[in-house]
């Protein structure tokens, strides 16, 4: 007949099992901050590439914006919002907004490290109002998307607005740094300050002559 387990054994038993598991913890957390990452860029190429055919079926324009309260329940901007800052007065419907049809889901437009009840994660770069592709200079180093922070670190308007004071700024969601998508189409992450964004966000003058 086996010998039952003493108290004792029993609680280093449990011991044992506790320290295991916290030396897997910060391992798994690791892993599910690289998976929303990995989920976050992948997010962003669709977005990209929605943006980029957009371009093509519509002679190189970018895709028309709307920000701050002038925004408000404004249709024709790449996404559509029914109260300003989002998502403290109200959120967006992406299925309104111009760029939908070429992605056909909600989920795109959220990070999963987003936990603030936003519907959309992501800013467009407002240099790129009333502009074309072609303008851009460099567009393998001109940010198009990025993760903002502004209301409740989140985008408060899906406008990244690089011209109104104060900036709007970085929200480092994933291993202190952000996922930006760029004017070309890919999408990388990169660990940069606000300063460094806004110069790279900086490219041009809008057409104005349309």
């Amino acid at each position: 007949m086996k010998k039952p387990f003493t108290l004792i054994e029993l609680l280093v038993v449990i011991g044992i099992i506790a320290i295991l598991a916290a030396m897997l913890m910060p391992a798994l957390a690791k892993a599910r901050e690289k998976a929303d990452q990995t989920d976050c860029i992948n997010n962003q190429k669709q977005l990209s590439m929605a943006f980029v055919i957009y371009g093509t079926d519509h002679k190189d324009w970018f895709p028309s914006y709307t920000d701050g309260t002038g925004g408000v329940k404004k249709e024709g901007g790449w996404v559509y919002y029914d109260g300003f800052p989002c998502p403290t007065k109200g959120n967006f419907d992406v299925t309104r907004g111009i760029l939908y049809p070429y992605t056909k889901s909600k989920q795109v437009y959220i990070c999963r490290s987003d936990h603030t009840g936003s519907k959309v994660s992501y800013g467009v770069n407002s240099d790129t109002k009333d502009s074309k592709f072609s303008q851009v200079d460099n567009p393998v180093d001109t940010p198009l998307l990025l993760e903002e922070g502004s209301t409740k670190k989140t985008t408060n308007d899906g406008f990244f607005n690089i011209d109104y004071t104060p900036k709007d700024y970085i929200v480092n969601r994933h291993q202190k740094g952000s996922v930006y998508s760029f004017c070309d189409g890919h999408v990388s992450w990169e660990r940069w300050s606000d300063k460094d964004v806004w110069a790279k966000c900086d490219f041009a003058e809008p057409i104005t002559n349309f």
